[in-house]
Formats: structure tokens, C-alpha cells, sequence
């Protein structure tokens, strides 16, 4: 099964960035969380980064927006915002393995089996594995997966800048 959920924007600024979008869309925001990743970009450098980012809240397609990191996989795209699409998988090893047959090289690699691959006219593609749960994002999971339900979302302290996860 292939299924698209959402469309990842890296922005210049994540807080102007989920005002503009959520007022032009009508969205509201998930906590903001700062996730911590180990990534190799297509030239097999490894770069330690944090970074700021949330998805959209609702479905069943989402927008994720997160602080551009430049000089890394995670900064914004030369053309613009859209830096990729998700879509959820059943085998995320075997999809990884045809997206590369495919002609499609790896834009960047994390942990967890993170993967963006470049696609056509440069676009990122992110499969997205069915059998690995993200309690931040179960609302968004097909209905037939056994993740699919409420989010857990962090606790969240409304009086600070920025909306921060306490």
C-alpha cells in the first residue's frame, strides 16, 4: 500500500511560517517539538542536528514545517518551501530498495530508518514505514493500521514564546 499523508515545508522562520500557512489553510498546529537527528546527506557526511517542527493537526493529509537547517538535507529547497512528500508504506525496506532501482539516489538518511530520496524534478520522497508507531502522529495513520487512534501530544505551555513544548 502506498498512501500519500503529508507534504513537508522547510521555512525560514517555523512560528511566521504556522501563522501564514495556518491562516491561509485554516490549520491548527501540533505542539512544536525539537527533535534531535543524526543525518548523511548524499554525500555520506553524518551531521548532528535539532530541529524545530510540526505537523498540522487534523487529516488525513498533513503539512509538516519545520526551521530550515542550511548546509544540511534539512534546509530549504533552492525552488521554494516544498521540500517533500510523505506516503505511508507496508514494506519501507523494499520501497527504499525500488525508489534507488528506480533512479531515485537518497537525499538524506536518519536514524530510525528516516529516508528522502530525490525524485522527479528534485522533489523529496519520504516513505514513510506502517510498522513503526509515532504516538506524536497516530491520528494521521491509515484506519486499518494498529497505530491509527489519538495522538499523544506533549504537554503543551501556551504562555510561552513560541508556543514550546513544557
Amino acid at each position: 500500500m502506498q498512501r500519500l499523508w503529508h507534504m513537508g515545508l522547510a521555512v525560514p522562520d517555523l512560528d511566521e511560517a504556522k501563522h501564514r500557512l495556518g491562516e491561509l489553510f485554516e490549520l491548527n498546529w501540533r505542539p512544536t517539538v525539537t527533535r534531535s537527528l543524526t543525518l548523511s546527506g548524499p554525500d555520506g557526511a553524518v551531521q548532528k542536528v535539532d530541529v524545530r517542527v510540526t505537523f498540522s493537526l487534523g487529516g488525513p493529509f498533513a503539512v509538516e514545517v519545520w526551521q530550515g537547517i542550511p548546509g544540511t538535507p534539512l534546509a530549504i529547497p533552492e525552488t521554494g518551501w516544498l521540500h517533500h512528500v510523505g506516503y505511508w508504506v507496508d514494506d519501507h525496506a523494499a520501497e527504499r530498495a525500488r525508489l534507488e532501482r528506480l533512479g531515485y539516489p537518497p537525499l538524506l538518511r536518519g536514524a530510525e530508518g528516516l529516508t528522502v530520496n530525490r525524485g522527479p524534478g528534485g522533489l523529496g520522497l519520504e516513505p514513510c514505514d506502517l510498522t513503526r508507531d509515532q504516538p506524536y502522529l497516530r491520528d494521521l495513520y491509515p484506519p486499518r493500521s494498529p497505530f491509527h487512534g489519538e495522538p499523544v501530544l506533549p504537554a503543551y505551555d501556551a504562555d510561552a514564546e513560541g508556543g514550546v513544548p513544557a
